[in-house]
C-alpha cells in the first residue's frame, strides 16, 4: 500500500474528519481501517484513530462483521433516502461529539458499486448522460457523486477538522483493476481478490489524498464541489492507466508515494490472542467439538452461499462475509416482483 500525501493523511487521524472516497472496490473499508490502525506511515510515527463509515443499511444485517459495525463500532446506516437519513446521521454525529470521541467518518458519495449486468451499464450511461446534461465532461472511471445530504455530515468536521477526497487505484500484475466503467476488462475488487495474493499476484493499492476546502458554518453547492472532486478522482485513474499501458511506472513517477506497512508482529500477536482465548474457552467449558463444528459450518455456509452467488449474479459481492449470496438473493427476489407486477399491469 502506498500514499502521496502523508501529512494530509497525519492530519486527518488527529481529529475528527470526513473523508470522501472513490467506490470502485468492496475493500474500501478495510483501507480504512488499515490506515486508522498504521502506528507509523513511513518513517513517522502516527497514533492510532477510531474509523467509521456511512454505509447502505443492508450492511448491518450481514452476520459478524455487520452485526459488529453495527452494535460495537455504530456507523451510520443509511437507506439512500435523504428523508429517512437525515435524522439518523445528525443524532450519530451529534452522539459521538458530545461525548468527545474523535474519529475518521468515510463516505462514498457515489453511493453505489456497478458490476457488469445489464442494469449496472444502464446506471453508468445515466451518470455519464447527468454529467453532459450539466454541462461537465462524461466521467470514465467513477459514476457521478450524489450530493443530497452532503451538508448534514458537514457538522462532522464543525470544530475545524479536514474534510479530505481519497482516490484509490488497484493495480495487479501492471494492470489498473479499477479502469473505465465500460471496459470488459474491469475488476472490482473484493475480499476474494485481494486474498489472492497470499498464492498469487498481490494487489497494490495506491491511496491519492487532497483537501477540500469548505466552510462547515456556511452554505455550500454541494454538487459543485463533489462534481469537481469527482472530475479529479477521474484524472488520477486515468493517468494510471496511461502510464501502466505504456509501461511508465519510472522512478519519478513512483517516488511521489510514500509505501506504508502495517506491523506484522503486532498483527499475528493479534491473531494468536484471539485463538488462543476461543480455545482457552472451548477447552474451560468442554466445548472443543462444539467450536470445531462450529467452524466448519461457518466455512461451509460462506462457501455455499458465495458459490451460489456469484453463478446467481456472475460476480463476487464480497466486502463482508455473506454478501455475495445474501444480495444475489434480495436480487433476485427483486427481479422476480418487478416481472409479476409486469405481468399484472399487462
Amino acid at each position: 500500500m502506498f500514499v502521496d500525501q502523508v501529512d494530509i493523511m497525519q492530519a486527518s487521524k488527529s481529529t475528527n474528519s470526513l473523508l470522501l472516497s472513490s467506490h470502485s472496490s468492496r475493500i474500501d473499508w478495510m483501507v480504512a481501517m488499515f490506515i486508522g490502525n498504521l502506528t507509523n506511515i513511513g518513517e513517522q510515527p502516527s497514533r492510532k484513530c477510531r474509523v467509521g463509515f456511512v454505509c447502505e443499511a443492508l450492511i448491518q444485517f450481514m452476520p459478524f462483521v455487520g452485526w459488529y459495525r453495527k452494535l460495537i463500532c455504530h456507523d451510520i446506516f443509511v437507506w439512500r433516502s435523504f428523508d429517512k437519513d437525515e435524522h439518523t446521521i445528525k443524532t450519530n454525529i451529534a452522539d459521538f461529539h458530545e461525548v468527545s470521541e474523535q474519529r475518521m467518518l468515510f463516505l462514498s458519495p457515489e453511493g453505489v458499486i456497478v458490476d457488469y449486468g445489464e442494469k449496472d451499464t444502464n446506471y453508468i450511461n445515466e451518470c455519464r448522460q447527468f454529467a453532459i446534461n450539466n454541462g461537465f465532461k462524461p466521467l470514465d472511471y467513477v459514476l457521478t457523486p450524489r450530493y443530497k445530504g452532503t451538508s448534514c455530515l458537514l457538522q462532522q468536521v464543525v470544530s475545524g477538522g479536514p474534510i479530505v477526497s481519497i482516490c484509490l487505484a488497484f493495480v495487479r500484475d501492471g494492470r489498473l483493476l479499477n479502469c473505465k466503467l465500460l471496459s470488459e476488462a474491469r475488476v472490482v475488487p473484493d475480499i476474494y481478490d485481494l486474498t489472492q495474493g497470499i498464492a498469487g499476484a498481490p494487489v497494490d493499492i495506491f491511496i491519492h489524498l487532497r483537501r477540500i476546502s469548505v466552510d462547515p458554518a456556511s452554505s455550500f453547492n454541494a454538487k459543485a464541489v463533489l462534481m469537481d472532486d469527482y472530475i479529479w478522482k477521474d484524472s488520477v485513474l486515468a493517468a494510471w492507466e496511461a502510464r501502466l499501458s505504456n509501461g511508465e511506472l519510472d522512478g519519478k513517477w513512483m517516488a511521489q508515494y510514500t509505501p506504508i506497512k502495517g506491523c506484522k508482529r503486532d498483527i499475528l500477536i493479534n491473531h494468536l490472542a484471539h485463538a488462543f482465548f476461543m480455545i482457552g474457552m472451548a477447552v474451560t467449558f468442554g466445548s472443543i467439538s462444539f467450536l470445531l463444528k462450529t467452524f466448519a459450518w461457518i466455512f461451509a455456509v460462506i462457501s455455499v452461499s458465495h458459490t451460489i452467488g456469484w453463478y446467481a449474479n456472475m460476480a463476487s459481492m464480497e466486502s463482508v462475509p455473506f454478501e455475495t449470496g445474501i444480495k444475489a438473493a434480495i436480487l433476485c427476489f427483486q427481479a422476480t416482483k418487478i416481472k409479476c407486477s409486469t405481468k399484472k399491469r399487462a
